[in-house]
């Protein structure tokens, strides 16, 4: 069993994330956006690991794959099927392919959204 917290926290992570998005992190220079997805996959990823932690400790140590198939008895099926689509989308973007445009802002800010929706709904599923 996990004795010990992240160090970053799911909130934490919003908070990195929105930054990028508003431009108050100059340092990232052209690799903000594909930063951000990788920001918001984390949370998702961490949100999860909370909720498993909570719940059913053995899959937290499951692919990501496999927990996300073992989602829908906790917390419902569209709640599953949101959270598997927003991470395979934050999956797909964060792998750059050189004849792929980076995310635009406005499906950074939606995904931000999602992922802000999603990470309180299955916060209070535990």
């Amino acid at each position: 069993m996990r004795t010990q917290r992240p160090l970053v926290t799911v909130e934490e992570r919003l908070a990195a994330a929105a930054d990028l998005l508003d431009g108050e992190v100059t340092d990232a220079g052209g690799l903000w956006s594909r930063a951000t997805v990788w920001i918001l996959r984390l949370t998702v990823e961490q949100a999860l690991d909370e909720l498993w932690w909570q719940v059913a400790p053995d899959l937290a140590r499951c692919s990501m794959r496999a927990q996300l198939l073992a989602l829908a008895p906790y917390t419902g099926a569209r709640l599953a099927d949101r959270v598997s689509a927003l991470w395979a989308n934050l999956s797909r973007a964060g792998h750059h392919q050189d004849f792929e445009l980076a995310p635009t802002a406005a499906e950074l800010r939606g995904w931000y959204t999602e992922t802000t929706e999603l990470v309180a709904a299955l916060a209070r599923t535990t």
